[in-house]
């Protein structure tokens, strides 16, 4: 038989807490723990077995546990012996051992320790993990860590892309895309003391297959404000992504704090993903993305104004901001110092008129003015909002109204929530008596936004007698005007990088005025625009490759 040291070969040491199997004989692999979370700390040793389908041997393997002290040398505190006997039909040869308390929280402190293993006599490798203590309870798998601020994407070679050079997406190229980046931004809830923050980055394709893993082990120092991480995945071979749906999925602690999906095409799409917070069945949140604080009042105006159209509500929005600053002056010298601003409002327009757009701006502008803490939009529908079963409605309405808390509810066909008049069991009645008690709680900090066509959205305010008093600001927005169809035309040629000859420009007037004169209440203003001239950049694509030399065209 060869002498011992050509009997196995060292292949790792991971640490995990949860007992539970998963496929080919993995655990939850992991380093950061939280003290309240973990009862035993285990270690798994896995080796080659070099005498595989030859002999049989016996190893003695050691096991040791250490706490690292800031000053002196480590501590330890437990030492394991085995023997462990190899058959020659294992491959690799696990060890699997732990230490602690079955009481979760009873036994480990927050600091630094490592195991370390030594076979027959001789050490192999050591294991850092870490047990941390967040300065409030975890409740309900929250997060009292950190809380997640932003979340783009982007590409890029290996070896990252300096910031004022990406280009963030929501679609990459299936032929040009290297390197997908996740860029993450953070607020640090713990800056008392230094502690280690241990995220997993996942890429499911849209068969839930995991396609990459990046985990990141973060030191975060005592007085940092900010976590900012990035993470990317694949190859610098271009085309090595395919088309089709994906998610990046970011787990701490073993809790999933968010899914963020994309898109693999034939085309780049700039633009800032939907992140979901717990689930893809859930609302998506849209968050602050660095607003720049510095911003103020009229420039968010100025940028507004710089939109085709939307006089009136331009200047309706310039009144009720008057007004409000009216108040808040009346308040500062004592009078009125109870009154309670009515902030919710009833967006009423067809498709494509820019109600979406206003509510964005609309948090932002009330931030600006002190009535908002965050500014940021959760936009939802009925099916958001309405549960499938009796007792599902009231916990769903309540998650989306916390996680608009701070910012705009903008809630899209409002008035399907008010089907008939004397459908006493649809829920969407319920949601709507939980929105009206919502609203007028004292220091609701959030803006609930109506949308939806004019004659339906007059049958909901009627639906209830508390909205139309809680509802006080009503905005008409009216369809485009011809010209004005065409001016988005030209600006939205601009953004594909579509020129039009002077020949086509007026077929494409002539088709908008056409477009015009036949609409309905289901035009889609700005989007049938969108689309027209999309579909000519398409026609444009499909002609030039039809040629027999495109790229010298």
């Amino acid at each position: 038989m060869p002498h011992f040291s050509k009997y196995y070969k060292f292949k790792d040491l991971k640490c995990y807490s949860s007992t539970e199997w998963l496929v080919d004989n993995q655990k939850k692999y992991r380093q950061v723990f939280d003290k309240d979370e973990v009862g035993y700390i285990y270690v798994e040793l896995s080796f080659y077995n070099k005498l595989f389908d030859e002999d049989e041997w016996d190893a003695s393997i050691n096991l040791k546990c250490f706490r690292v002290e800031q000053e002196g040398d480590p501590i330890e505190l437990c030492s394991l012996h085995f023997n462990q006997h190899i058959q020659k039909y294992e491959n690799i040869v696990y060890l699997r051992e732990g230490w602690g308390n079955k009481i979760q929280g009873n036994f480990w402190k927050s600091g630094t320790y490592f195991w370390e293993v030594y076979i027959e006599g001789q050490k192999e490798r050591k294991c850092y993990f870490y047990i941390e203590e967040s300065e409030e309870d975890l409740e309900n798998g929250g997060n009292d860590y950190f809380s997640l601020d932003s979340i783009k994407l982007y590409e890029g070679p290996y070896g990252d892309v300096p910031e004022d050079e990406r280009q963030y997406c929501i679609e990459f190229s299936d032929t040009e895309t290297q390197f997908i980046y996740l860029e993450m931004l953070c607020t640090n809830k713990i800056v008392s003391h230094t502690w280690h923050c241990e995220l997993f980055i996942r890429i499911f394709n849209e068969s839930r297959e995991l396609k990459g893993q990046v985990v990141k082990l973060l030191t975060i120092r005592k007085g940092t404000n900010n976590i900012n991480l990035t993470a990317g995945w694949d190859t610098n071979v271009k085309g090595n992504w395919k088309e089709g749906n994906y998610t990046f999925e970011i787990v701490f602690m073993d809790k999933l704090v968010g899914i963020v999906p994309f898109s693999v095409n034939e085309v780049t799409i700039a633009g800032l993903p939907n992140v979901y917070l717990t689930d893809l069945f859930s609302p998506a949140v849209q968050l602050q993305y660095q607003e720049n604080d510095s911003e103020s009042f009229e420039s968010i105006m100025h940028t507004l104004d710089r939109y085709i159209g939307l006089t009136e509500i331009k200047n309706r929005l310039r009144q009720h901001a008057s007004y409000l600053r009216f108040l808040d002056l009346r308040k500062s010298r004592g009078l009125e110092s109870n009154t309670i601003l009515n902030i919710h409002s009833v967006f009423i327009g067809n498709p494509g008129t820019g109600k979406t757009t206003i509510a964005g701006y609309i948090g932002k502008l009330y931030k600006k003015m002190g009535l908002l803490s965050k500014g940021h939009v959760i936009e939802v529908d009925r099916v958001d909002l309405i549960g499938e079963y009796i007792g599902q409605t009231a916990p769903k309405v309540k998650q989306i109204i916390e996680q608009a808390r701070g910012g705009v509810l903008f809630i899209d066909e409002a008035y399907a929530l008010a089907r008939t008049n004397d459908d006493s069991k649809d829920f969407g009645r319920e949601v709507i008596e939980i929105l009206v008690k919502e609203m007028s709680s004292p220091g609701c900090d959030f803006a609930v936004i109506v949308a939806g066509y004019p004659a339906e959205m007059k049958h909901f305010l009627n639906s209830n007698p508390g909205l139309k008093s809680r509802f006080k600001m009503i905005y008409d927005f009216p369809d485009y005007l011809p010209q004005e169809l065409c001016a988005i035309a030209d600006f939205v040629a601009e953004q594909m990088k579509v020129n039009f000859l002077p020949a086509a420009k007026n077929i494409l007037g002539e088709i908008i005025i056409d477009a015009y004169r036949k609409k309905d209440k289901s035009f889609g203003n700005a989007r049938f625009v969108y689309d027209l001239v999309e579909k000519a950049k398409i026609n444009l694509g499909i002609r030039i490759m039809a040629e027999a030399a495109p790229a010298e065209l």
